[in-house]
């Protein structure tokens, strides 16, 4: 199986999340074929004609995973999770296993430190690969480090990559209001991985989603909206409303206008400006690659931006 050379020196590297929904999924992922490396597959099993094109155009496919601490709790649970993760790659033929277990409990650590282990080698036994999903941390948003239920020592040495999700750094649905990544915050989280594991095995993941909110006092209204701008989402007669800001400190644009009800709304924009902005991350962290939450939600611009950092 042809595995992709992750160096930032010799080659960069495009993964993205890609949602499967039946065989027609092949031709949503052609366009961008030629300039992605792998995919995480979520949503349904994929089918054979899929995975057949996967093979011919050399694009790696990663079964996405997840769940609650009752995957791995015990050690029967454990291993029959992973006996069911070798069993979809050998059966449906997954080139590997990414895994995206978020909000387990501190105590769980142990457990889960066993259980990557026990994954690793099961699937590097079938020569496929282990991809797992973590936080950016930025030590100085923290007084005190919060603690990860993934031991980064452990998930250093048993998996293949690790994808570290820069965004979310607010969350739509919460109170606070901000965009879902900014230029130094996601630097800060990839300086901190870097320095707790291998290099080479390195992803930042950037989002190709955007945070949007109503700022009418008590509204409590805040959205990921999957496009680019706020024009994507509006009727032609409300776009005159929209006036656009380029903050450089945060590298992102934000836009405001007013809905029809006359409320005031916030759209922190993740689109080809701002990708632009961490791929210059990328290069100066010498980082062997990107992905991108998710596939579905890519634009053009995006896009576009990619391939002119891939030159």
């Amino acid at each position: 199986m042809p595995h992709p050379v992750r160096s930032a020196k010799t080659r960069r590297y495009v993964s993205a999340w890609f949602p499967y929904e039946d065989e027609r999924s092949w031709d949503t992922l052609a366009p961008h074929a030629d300039v992605v490396g792998s995919i995480s597959v979520f949503g349904k099993d994929t089918c054979a004609e899929f995975m057949k094109e996967c093979r011919r155009r050399r694009v790696l496919a990663l079964k996405l995973v997840g769940g609650k601490a009752d995957a791995f709790d015990t050690r029967e649970h454990a291993t029959a999770t992973v006996a069911g993760y070798v069993r979809d790659c050998k059966e449906i033929g997954y080139d590997g296993i990414d895994l995206d277990f978020e909000h387990v409990d501190f105590s769980y650590r142990a457990r889960y430190s066993d259980f990557v282990r026990a994954l690793s080698d099961e699937l590097h036994a079938l020569d496929k690969r282990l991809s797992i999903c973590v936080f950016a941390i930025d030590p100085d948003m923290y007084e005190k480090l919060p603690d990860l239920f993934y031991d980064p020592a452990v998930i250093g040495e048993a998996c293949d990559e690790i994808r570290v999700m820069c965004y979310d750094m607010y969350l739509a649905h919460r109170i606070w209001h901000g965009p879902t990544s900014t230029r130094l915050w996601a630097r800060a989280g990839m300086r901190w991985w870097l320095q707790q594991v291998p290099r080479e095995k390195l992803i930042m993941s950037l989002p190709a989603y955007s945070n949007e909110y109503d700022m009418m006092p008590g509204s409590g209204w805040g959205r990921q909206q999957g496009c680019d701008s706020p024009e994507a989402l509006r009727d032609a007669e409300h776009s005159h409303n929209v006036e656009r800001l380029w903050l450089p400190y945060d590298g992102i644009n934000v836009y405001r206008y007013l809905d029809e009800k006359g409320h005031a709304h916030l759209f922190f924009a993740s689109d080809s400006e701002s990708t632009r902005v961490h791929l210059k991350t990328v290069d100066e962290l010498d980082i062997p690659g990107i992905s991108f939450w998710h596939y579905g939600t890519i634009s053009e611009g995006i896009w576009q931006a990619v391939r002119d950092w891939l030159g």
